[in-house]
């Protein structure tokens, strides 16, 4: 949106600022090449601003799912001293907030707005683990013992792991507490970026579908970039 000679709001992709594919993107050009472009820029908001550490920063070992997010700083470097960032994040615990500031080379004396996430249809609930993450009955509250599905139908759970192996073993343990018939039909499933995308996107759409055969989702950060 363009008024006053200048873009009030300006709605891209990480993806859209960096190489990709071997390539510059042509609004990356036009940030690079046209300093009248990238003058007339006032404001950007980074939304889902914690995807800078989840996506796009490697853990475990394992590469960033989305580096275009670990390289906003480079974004901010070249626009106008003048231009206010600001970042929008539902998750930002202390870890994650200090490598957003970084990241996005955010002023000390930054604002920080920090509001309620109470909702009426939310309720919070904390379930310790014993041992360790990969002990995986600590799941097994996931499906009722003596699980019948004539008299119970299991509520669609999301799972968040850190990484994709934990993903798949927990997913395998959930569908073998299943009775035989009800195991490998879908019923449990996991997710990352190993998969192939059409496995990606009818899992997904499965699951956020409130009648779909997935009930249990084992998943990586992956599954919250899905729009």
């Amino acid at each position: 949106m363009i008024g006053n000679g200048h873009y009030q709001h300006l709605i891209v992709s990480p993806e859209q600022l960096g190489m990709y594919n071997g390539h510059l993107p042509r609004l990356a050009r036009l940030l690079r090449q046209e300093r009248t472009f990238a003058n007339k820029i006032q404001r950007v908001h980074v939304d889902e601003a914690h995807n800078i550490f989840t996506a796009g920063l490697s853990h475990h070992g394992e590469d960033a799912f989305r580096p275009a997010y670990g390289r906003l700083a480079e974004f901010r470097a070249i626009l106008p001293d003048t231009v206010a960032f600001q970042a929008l994040s539902a998750t930002l615990p202390p870890h994650i907030y200090s490598v957003v500031q970084r990241e996005l080379a955010m002023r000390p004396n930054h604002v920080r707005i920090t509001v309620s996430t109470n909702r009426p249809n939310i309720v919070y609930a904390t379930s310790p683990i014993v041992g360790n993450l990969r002990e995986f009955h600590n799941f097994d509250c996931l499906v009722p013992k003596d699980f019948d599905p004539e008299l119970t139908t299991i509520p669609k759970t999301l799972v968040f792991h850190d990484n994709k192996r934990d993903a798949t073993d927990a997913a395998r343990y959930t569908n073998e507490r299943l009775p035989i018939p009800l195991q490998n039909i879908g019923i449990v499933r996991h997710y990352h970026s190993d998969m192939s995308v059409e496995y990606l996107q009818q899992t997904y759409t499965d699951f956020s579908d409130p009648d779909g055969q997935c009930r249990i989702l084992h998943a990586t950060a992956g599954a919250s970039t899905v729009s």
